[in-house]
């Protein structure tokens, strides 16, 4: 029996001082790697092209302008599946998404890997220990990974925000048919749409985290809140026959109830405001 293979995706945009450090700690966990320079307007793409120089195992795909991440991760698994239909890959391999700017920590990476296959997971979302992180960031990635939870179908997800993840390959494939991915959101929609496809997730394993890095802004936030919905109500729509998936109404009725609970005080608010303001004419 032919042993998985490990392939590491590591999106790159304007990761000029840490990229080519990543790359040469990643290298030696790894049976391939696939770099995707994001349209770089600094010396990133030269950095992962001197690392590559005699190094047969990595590949480098490029996009001339800035896509967003999420488009940048969608170019290579989607190279990944179709080396797949053609027979080049197994379903069975391992994928790993690692972020260029070394916040990752990549010395336990072969420890998660093992797990995943030890419990016979299809993807390992990578729970960052976020205690270093400002207020307002743990603040929204709590907010952000209930609001996933939600739509997930039943899965906790505790971090769906993090881009350190392990998947096989085959479910991968499988997901690419379920999200269209704007920016960041590819990272929150294929959580949620390999939960509600039944796929084995797990999310608590926690990681330090070497170093803080964002660049999300509250666009980000709010296109991936929309995202998750549209995410699992694709998945319903679309789906195999044979395939069942979680109802939709759950969801539906817990984000209506969300929904109102945040308006009533504002409408309560507005109304005590009027009746001030006929009482004072």
């Amino acid at each position: 029996m032919t042993e998985p293979r490990r392939i590491a995706v590591v999106p790159a945009y304007n990761e000029e001082p840490t990229v080519r450090d990543v790359l040469g700690k990643l290298y030696g966990y790894v049976d391939e790697l696939v770099v995707v320079d994001d349209g770089s307007t600094d010396d990133t793409r030269a950095e992962i092209e001197r690392f590559m120089d005699g190094r047969d195992s990595a590949r480098l795909l490029i996009h001339e302008v800035n896509q967003g991440m999420s488009e940048a991760y969608y170019l290579a698994f989607g190279d990944l599946r179709r080396r797949l239909a053609a027979g080049e890959l197994s379903p069975d391999d391992f994928v790993y998404t690692v972020d260029a700017d070394g916040q990752h920590e990549l010395a336990v990476l072969e420890d998660l890997r093992q797990q995943m296959y030890d419990e016979g997971l299809d993807a390992l979302l990578v729970q960052r220990d976020l205690s270093t992180y400002p207020r307002y960031k743990q603040a929204g990635n709590w907010v952000m990974s209930t609001w996933a939870t939600i739509w997930s179908g039943g899965v906790e997800l505790n971090d769906v925000e993090s881009g350190y993840r392990i998947f096989r390959l085959g479910a991968l494939a499988d997901a690419l048919d379920y999200y269209q991915g704007y920016k960041y959101s590819e990272t929150v929609e294929v959580a949620v749409v390999l939960s509600r496809l039944g796929y084995k997730v797990r999310n608590d394993i926690v990681v330090p985290v070497p170093v803080f890095r964002s660049r999300t802004s509250m666009t980000d936030v709010v296109i991936d809140l929309v995202a998750m919905p549209a995410a699992a109500f694709r998945v319903t729509m679309r789906r195999p026959k044979d395939v069942s998936v979680p109802s939709l109404v759950p969801p539906v009725l817990t984000s209506a109830a969300i929904g109102a609970a945040a308006i009533a005080p504002l409408a309560l608010g507005a109304g005590l405001i009027r009746r001030r303001l006929r009482r004072s004419r």
